[in-house]
């Protein structure tokens, strides 16, 4: 499973968002002017609002090529990158969900939704395809639209978040005279807020964009608008991530593995390092509990841990995670393993993808890496244990 989409985000995971500039740009002029101009070309005076409130303005305008779309977000002037609830960081993101049809109902492998900055490593436009009410596709890159997140400075001193889309409507499969719904909800970790265009309210608890219901989503008509110079509106994907990861190469067979490390343990008494375990084989895992294949391999590395346990053999897995996700996690899958909490060792491995496993010998030296699902990894233990 690549997560580089959520890894290197992640550390990714790995982002992962997202990230948005961090400085703001000059916009001639003030408040007022951008609350009746718009910015990057929107054509505010022709555009339909659908959402006007003390936080969230949020505009729509299409004609026969392009869907554009506008939230300016009046208190957000913070682009920091902060973390998830599993200990990803993550930066100023959004989504812009898209339903074809008038009445709600989704039409599956049609209905879009697009994001800004899903994930830090991540910038620009990218979207999800809907395949049902509960399902969509993975992050997708491949967009002819575009679109970034930007902070501007006005001339009377005050930085506002404008998040701008541009979607061809070839692509939505829509055309003049549809009716459509849609919807934008809006994310800051450092600002600590959650907008959204649709007025759904969730009091004293953070929600994503597909809580909302689609039956709230604003209706907009597809009406015919002049022609604009789409090189107005910034293309987010060149932006510089705040992330800054260590870039470093994955260690290799018959090198020393990196020592590891982690901010906290369980099912360990005290905390494990590589030198503190020469003498024995070990298995390293880097893994999340949000991830399917990690999940599925968790019974066989029970197994490997019990079936070896007298032979001089530890396991040791890590993840970015801390115990807010990772203790709910253990109350319904049954892991006998040490887990290494809040690890920066995705980093010092280089981690790109998991499941991802190394198999030491009983120097430290790396016998092995690749999925920890692989019949191989197996073997390489086994090889290692004989005398």
């Amino acid at each position: 499973m690549d997560i580089i989409s959520r890894l290197r985000l992640l550390i990714c995971l790995v982002a992962l968002s997202v990230v948005c500039e961090c400085s703001a740009e000059d916009l001639p002029g003030t408040i007022s002017e951008l609350r009746e101009n718009g910015a990057f070309g929107f054509p505010q005076k022709e555009a339909t609002v659908l959402c006007d409130q003390p936080g969230l303005r949020f505009s729509v305008w299409n004609n026969d090529q392009y869907l554009f779309a506008q939230a300016v977000l009046w208190t957000n002037d913070d682009a920091s990158l902060g973390k998830t609830e599993d200990n990803r960081k993550v930066g100023d993101w959004s989504v812009l969900l898209l339903r074809i049809n008038a009445d709600a109902q989704i039409v599956p492998k049609v209905d879009r939704d697009y994001m800004l900055n899903p994930w830090p490593g991540m910038e620009g436009m990218h979207y999800q395809v809907v395949l049902s009410r509960a399902s969509t596709t993975g992050i997708q890159s491949d967009t002819q639209g575009h679109g970034a997140i930007r902070y501007l400075k006005t001339a009377d001193g005050k930085a506002v978040r404008i998040d701008t889309y541009l979607i061809p409507l070839a692509e939505i499969s829509s055309h003049l005279g549809n009716k459509i719904r849609l919807a934008y909800w809006g994310s800051s970790p450092k600002a600590s807020l959650t907008v959204n265009s649709a007025g759904f309210e969730r009091p004293g608890k953070n929600y994503y964009a597909r809580s909302i219901p689609a039956a709230q989503y604003n209706g907009y008509v597809l009406a015919k608008g002049a022609p604009i110079d789409p090189r107005q509106v910034p293309d987010g994907t060149e932006d510089v991530s705040l992330l800054a990861p260590k870039n470093v190469a994955s260690p290799k067979v018959g090198e020393v593995a990196p020592e590891i490390t982690a901010g906290k343990w369980v099912n360990a008494q005290t905390p494990l390092t590589l030198a503190g375990l020469r003498g024995k084989v070990v298995l390293v895992e880097f893994w999340a509990t949000w991830c399917g294949p990690c999940q599925l391999c968790i019974p066989h590395l029970n197994d490997l841990q019990y079936k070896y346990a007298a032979q001089n053999f530890q396991l040791v897995s890590l993840v970015l995670e801390g115990h807010q996700t990772m203790d709910p996690f253990l109350t319904k899958h049954l892991v006998k393993y040490p887990i290494g909490l809040e690890s920066s060792s995705l980093d010092d491995y280089g981690i790109a993808w998991i499941p991802h496993a190394f198999v030491l010998d009983r120097q430290g030296k790396i016998l092995w890496n690749g999925n920890s699902e692989s019949p191989e990894m197996d073997i390489a233990i086994a090889n290692a244990l004989k005398p």
